[in-house]
């Protein structure tokens, strides 16, 4: 006589699957009659509604606390991301001034008719483009200190800034 063996797990593997189709069934059998859709449709203004209450609500306990909520981070963090961008468009701003500074002294490098005047607008020039780098260096220190506020901000509370 042949041996049989039962395999635990296979027909364990198949009554569950036969247990999933059978609770899907059901469930797309009770979830497609109207009457549940329209009471389901008739409740969702009444679910909004109270959603909002409780929002507004959770707003006014958190500015008794003092507490930023989720739409004070998001402010912040746009305002940081703006001021980011307007830096990024100073920076570009001077170096093209840069650039324009030493093509005019490469130009006036070439007058030797009047030396005195070329050493004038010479020295203007290297006072600019002095002036210029002060102004780059404090331009990476606001962008470095506005990457430590972002930071800041969704170290505080990370999942309102993923939300956006």
């Amino acid at each position: 006589m042949a041996q049989v063996t039962i395999d635990f797990y296979e027909l364990l593997k198949k009554g569950g699957n036969l247990l999933q189709y059978r609770i899907n069934d059901s469930i797309k059998k009770n979830l497609n009659q109207i009457p549940l859709v329209d009471f389901a449709k008739s409740k969702t203004g009444l679910l909004t509604k109270r959603m909002d209450q409780i929002q507004q609500y959770t707003e006014q306990a958190t500015n008794y606390m003092n507490l930023p909520t989720k739409t004070d981070i998001a402010n912040t963090t746009q305002l940081i991301l703006q001021s980011e961008e307007k830096i990024d468009q100073l920076d570009n701003q001077l170096y093209s001034i840069t650039s324009m500074l030493t093509e005019m002294k490469e130009m006036m490098g070439s007058f030797h008719q009047q030396p005195s005047m070329s050493f004038e607008l010479n020295a203007k020039i290297t006072e600019q483009e002095e002036l210029i780098v002060s102004l780059q260096r404090e331009l990476v220190q606001a962008k470095e200190l506005l990457q430590t506020q972002m930071e800041l901000v969704t170290v505080s509370n990370p999942t309102s800034y993923q939300a956006m």
